[in-house]
């Protein structure tokens, strides 16, 4: 029987499954983190999954000349797009910035936050799903991990920072 509702639980705690948009795992129902950049399929998922905003973690030598490809597709998808530039450690500040920015956006915002592999994508929602959504630590971590966050150091500055704020 424990068996049976596992899944069923933690389908209501945290999503993190591979959804609709390729390379990238849904951590909430409309919340994505996407590894990498965008291609032909993923605007049109983007597309499809109404997504509204995109935020973009990546720092200036991550920018590729196709950068400026993404931003206008993305306009003319009539996507809110933006950068904010973080690094492989997040600053405490960073991770208050962005919890700040996930608590603003409208209730029927579809995000997707990227990275260029996933791993400061899945830290920078850890807090606020922690913290705001009142997820348990440890069963967000693990969902982050599918998502991407892969350096450990990474994981130990989120984890500084939720113990600072627990």
């Amino acid at each position: 029987m424990l068996r049976g509702l596992l899944p069923i639980l933690s389908g209501l705690v945290l999503a993190a499954s591979t959804g609709p948009i390729p390379e990238a795992v849904e951590m909430r129902p409309g919340i994505y983190i996407l590894k990498g950049g965008a291609t032909p399929a993923i605007y049109s998922a983007l597309k499809q999954q109404h997504i509204t905003h995109v935020v973009d973690l990546r720092k200036d030598g991550e920018i590729t000349p196709q950068s400026a490809f993404v931003v206008t597709t993305l306009q003319e998808m009539k996507v809110h797009y933006m950068r904010y530039a973080t690094s492989r450690v997040p600053p405490a500040g960073d991770l208050d910035f962005l919890r700040t920015l996930l608590k603003g956006f409208p209730k029927d915002a579809r995000i997707v936050i990227t990275c260029n592999n996933g791993n400061r994508a899945a830290a920078a929602i850890c807090p606020w799903l922690i913290l705001d959504q009142h997820l348990p630590v440890e069963e967000v971590l693990v969902a982050s991990r599918r998502a991407g966050l892969t350096a450990p150091e990474t994981e130990e500055a989120i984890r500084g920072y939720l113990k600072e704020r627990l």
